[in-house]
């Protein structure tokens, strides 16, 4: 609680103690804070942290201050706003632009400031602010900004179903708690507070976050294409299943080497080393979904094309070089990426010349048949990438040798790959080759240097 102190007197307070810790540190030598805390103690380096933390936590609760009274004096119903009068649309464009603090903070600030301060009545007297608790916990630095707002969102919630006694106490239960508790645990009890208040408010909640469902799409300036997803906990539930099922994490070795001799050999073979972050795994699990989902929908029964073309210069796809562009997206994509894409079933290649004369919608014929997937599927087992557990469904059928060098789609010129591995295969330069149906892929020397075989596939034992 702030006491007698006012935030400013605390916060004076506060940085004296910070100095004093500062040239402690630095034992009166003209080094740097930063060189002073590289030669501080453990217990130095975070008693220092301690009182910095104060003095930010302080410094906050004087900007949602003074944030709070710019705030009222810029309201839209004054005759003559603050806010107006100095050029800005709002009293948080004004703090933007006065204090270079990014318009989101000012904004949350203001909103703060302007709900903890107190009130003033008709008559012009003061009136106490609605959440007294809270605000002298701003005050003392107790809380910070976005534990303050996560606290005041949560009571404003309850507020029309709770008695004056149920909000004063859910405010001081809230007020004490977060000053213990971490980030995630006050999110997780504001959360759930409302419900106690209002068990019929669950379903009406529902709605208006069903109403609110939706995907955004937009194309960033360095050409990723970002979609934003607006879904229900049922949504939410169904999506996680899904990635859950493709991404279930498996045990997983640290890589480690031994010395034979000059050469450094790893004791795991980076072929099955899978340096994927999480959130790239569950990127490449949802592409995967909406290509299966593809393979299983020809558009027949609505009448609506579901497949992804792509548009080609001939002489990119000959050569290896240039750019080649998505149908309706408008990011081009490398030579390396076309080539691998337009052998895919689910991708239709639209092949001009250089004067954008079409030569070739498609091309079926590169394609494998169902027939032949199947075969696939019987002799492979699933990806044929070493370790790789994708079953069949999940792989593209891939040429060994591309199709636009062989001109032969057969299975002897075609393994599984799961997409992530056919990639891989295309891209990092691996070759692969059929041994009586044994697929052995050759590395890259940058993987490898002696370029030392590994065998892929699956053993019999898949088929249970």
């Amino acid at each position: 609680m702030a006491g007698d102190n006012t935030t400013a007197e605390l916060l004076a307070e506060h940085a004296a103690l910070l100095s004093s810790h500062a040239s402690t540190l630095a034992a009166g030598s003209a080094r740097s804070l930063v060189e002073s805390l590289m030669a501080s103690t453990d217990t130095d380096l975070l008693d220092f942290h301690q009182h910095a933390a104060a003095v930010l936590k302080l410094a906050e609760a004087a900007v949602v201050a003074v944030s709070g009274e710019v705030a009222r004096r810029s309201e839209s119903g004054l005759p003559d706003s603050l806010a107006r009068r100095s050029g800005e649309k709002s009293a948080a464009a004004l703090l933007a632009a006065r204090s270079g603090l990014h318009e989101t903070d000012t904004s949350l600030h203001c909103s703060l400031g302007l709900a903890l301060s107190p009130r003033e009545g008709l008559t012009g007297e003061v009136l106490p602010t609605f959440f007294p608790v809270l605000a002298d916990a701003v005050s003392a630095g107790s809380l910070t900004a976005r534990q303050s707002r996560t606290v005041l969102t949560a009571l404003l919630k309850i507020e029309p179903q709770a008695t004056a006694h149920e909000l004063s106490g859910a405010e001081r239960f809230l007020v004490e708690g977060a000053a213990d508790w971490s980030a995630k645990t006050l999110q997780d009890v504001c959360r759930m507070l409302p419900d106690r208040f209002d068990p019929d408010g669950v379903a009406p909640r529902e709605s208006a976050i069903r109403a609110r469902r939706g995907i955004r799409k937009r194309v960033l300036d360095d050409g990723t294409v970002q979609y934003v997803i607006n879904t229900d906990a049922e949504g939410g539930a169904y999506l996680d299943a899904a990635l859950d099922a493709r991404t279930a994490p498996r045990r997983q070795v640290r890589f480690q080497s031994v010395i034979e001799g000059d050469d450094e050999v790893p004791l795991i073979d980076p072929a099955r080393a899978d340096e994927r972050s999480w959130s790239q795994k569950r990127h490449d699990a949802l592409i995967e979904l909406v290509r299966d989902s593809l393979r299983h929908d020809d558009g027949e029964i609505g009448g609506v094309d579901t497949t992804a073309v792509i548009h080609v210069p001939l002489e990119t796809l000959t050569t290896g070089t240039g750019t080649a562009w998505f149908e309706g997206i408008e990011v081009p994509v490398s030579a390396q990426t076309a080539q691998r894409v337009v052998s895919c079933a689910d991708v239709v290649g639209y092949i001009f010349d250089g004067q954008m004369q079409p030569l070739q919608l498609g091309a079926t014929s590169r394609f494998f048949t169902t027939a032949q997937r199947r075969a696939m599927a019987a002799r492979d087992g699933g990806c044929v990438w070493p370790g790789c557990e994708s079953p069949p469904r999940w792989c593209d059928a891939a040429h060994i040798e591309p199709w636009v060098k062989s001109r032969r789609t057969d299975i002897d010129n075609g393994v599984l790959l799961c997409h992530f591995h056919h990639r891989r295969y295309d891209e990092d330069g691996w070759l692969l080759h059929l041994e009586d149906g044994v697929p052995w892929f050759t590395p890259p020397s940058h993987v490898d240097a002696r370029r030392t075989p590994r065998r892929g596939g699956k053993t019999p034992s898949y088929r249970g």
